[in-house]
């Protein structure tokens, strides 16, 4: 016997037909507006076996609640891999006015604070295959010799002595990079970089500002001398109403990059969250990424996929060190002290994330309004700040809205479609 899954959802596509996506296996078919899905006892065997195959319908005794908790489960409590998130400073070379975080006064990383978390690091090591260290900020760069490069060779040491792996990754403006900076990247397991661009020239260099240089100039030389070093970099653009139309200084510069460094860039495009209200501009943001892929680079949206792709900070191997010590999951916060989890001081660091990860893995299955929702597999109750924010309360981070629940759908499906005509070609 057999029933329709719970997590289909349909999408209007034409005058004539639908796009029916499934959020568990991922996959979405065109079907006819007048196919009626809700007998599956008069469905045509072609098209029964069709949606059979792509998960639409499945077993009728699967409790596929229950395997969405499996997966997720399985995904947020492995061992495999263990990710400290660090941030040496978070004070920061420029000022950006849409920044969540407050750089003035902000501290910096003693040397106290770094002995213990190395400590922190070597202790961790025996339980994991691999260490994934990842700096953040403030600007992690302001402190690369005093900070960044000890711990990077402080836990490239600690690893080889147990024949375990480490991966090092950066979010940073891209500013401060040397060229001997570079080399020691490059030769020290770094393997992939953030570097954020807002939009083109002319608004990035008024974003961000530096006295005598042009720093789009500088972050986009700066960008290819990584490529060229075989470091792949995430190129995040973000854009605005205002700003959007002037990225073809940044397709331009892309044209321009040999196919060698093509291969290890790809572009992520986000709108800045404080413009989401101003205007729509998810057609414009369509074309550019399109315009992106004929180049020869990937270019992707923002998705909420929880099921495939959690955030970080679900998984109950990562931490974020602050650079006062103070231990949080969560970089897109302002740091703030009644926010944070533990500290690098405390004795009891592993029980007090154990308490937390426990609320939010409660939280996050008790949520009456997740229970039937058809995209619940992409959203999961939200991320892990959404589900301690609203610890008190059954709630929706798409405030139970159909509509908001479809363009998150069709953004899936239109990237799926953009993903493989862009591999088929490549």
């Amino acid at each position: 016997m057999s029933k329709l899954s719970l997590y289909n959802i349909r999408v209007p596509m034409s005058e004539k037909s639908d796009l029916l996506y499934n959020s568990v296996s991922d996959k979405f078919i065109a079907i006819r507006h007048e196919v009626d899905l809700r007998d599956i006892s008069v469905i045509t065997p072609t098209i029964f076996s069709l949606l059979q195959e792509n998960g639409m319908i499945v077993p009728s005794n699967l409790n596929e609640r229950e395997k969405v908790i499996e997966i997720w489960n399985s995904n947020t409590l492995s061992s495999d891999s263990f990710t400290f998130i660090i941030n040496p400073t978070l004070r920061c070379n420029f000022n950006c006015w849409y920044c969540y975080e407050n750089h003035r006064n902000a501290p910096i990383m003693n040397n106290d604070i770094l002995e213990r978390t190395k400590a922190l690091i070597g202790q961790t090591i025996e339980r994991t295959n691999l260490i994934k260290l990842s700096f953040f900020g403030g600007e992690p760069l302001l402190e690369f010799s005093r900070i960044v490069k000890p711990l990077i060779e402080y836990t490239e040491n600690a690893v080889s002595k147990v024949n375990k792996d480490i991966q090092i990754s950066f979010t940073t403006n891209g500013f401060l990079l040397t060229p001997s900076m570079i080399d020691f990247l490059s030769q020290h397991y770094v393997k992939f970089m953030q570097i954020t661009l807002d939009g083109g020239k002319q608004t990035h260099n008024k974003t961000r500002i530096s006295k005598g240089k042009d720093s789009f100039d500088t972050i986009t030389s700066n960008i290819e001398s990584l490529l060229n070093k075989g470091i792949s970099v995430t190129l995040r653009i973000n854009v605005t109403p205002a700003n959007i139309s002037e990225c073809k200084d940044i397709t331009s510069w892309i044209k321009g990059l040999s196919d060698d460094c093509k291969k290890f860039l790809s572009v992520n495009i986000q709108q800045v969250w404080q413009t989401s209200e101003e205007a729509d501009i998810t057609g414009q943001m369509d074309i550019l990424m399109d315009s992106i892929c004929a180049l020869g680079v990937y270019a992707y949206p923002a998705i909420l996929d929880n099921l495939r792709n959690m955030c970080y900070a679900d998984k109950a191997n990562t931490i974020v060190i602050n650079s006062d010590g103070r231990i949080f999951k969560c970089t897109a916060i302002n740091f703030e002290a009644e926010k944070s989890e533990s500290n690098i001081t405390s004795t009891t660091i592993e029980d007090d994330l154990k308490q937390k990860f426990q609320i939010r893995q409660q939280k996050r299955f008790s949520n009456q309004n997740c229970i039937s929702c058809p995209i619940f597999p992409l959203c999961l109750g939200g991320c892990s700040r959404s589900v301690l924010n609203n610890s008190d309360n059954d709630y929706c981070i798409y405030q139970n809205c159909p509509e908001k629940k479809e363009q998150l759908v069709m953004t899936i499906i239109k990237d799926r479609i953009r993903r493989n005509t862009f591999y088929k070609q490549s």
